[in-house]
């Protein structure tokens, strides 16, 4: 099953400034992440925290895949 990500409009500004966007976009998250898991990048010199804010099924034309929408910030998730 294929797992893919979407980030929030502040997750992608955060990552976009803090050169991110393809870290995230090659995590391999797998179908197990639940909302309000935290997602933790070690870059750049320091830890940058996102969070799973949304799981989304998505059935077309007999292939089912899972979205995880990616937040920034991770605060206040849990």
């Amino acid at each position: 099953m294929h797992v893919g990500i979407r980030l929030t409009a502040s997750a992608e500004r955060y990552a976009r400034r803090h050169e991110l966007v393809d870290i995230l976009e090659a995590a391999s998250l797998g179908p197990s992440a639940a909302v309000g898991d935290i997602l933790s990048l070690a870059a750049g010199g320091g830890v940058h925290d996102f969070a799973v804010a949304q799981r989304r099924w998505m059935f077309d034309g007999g292939i089912l895949q899972l979205e995880l929408t990616i937040d920034h910030p991770a605060f206040g998730r849990r």
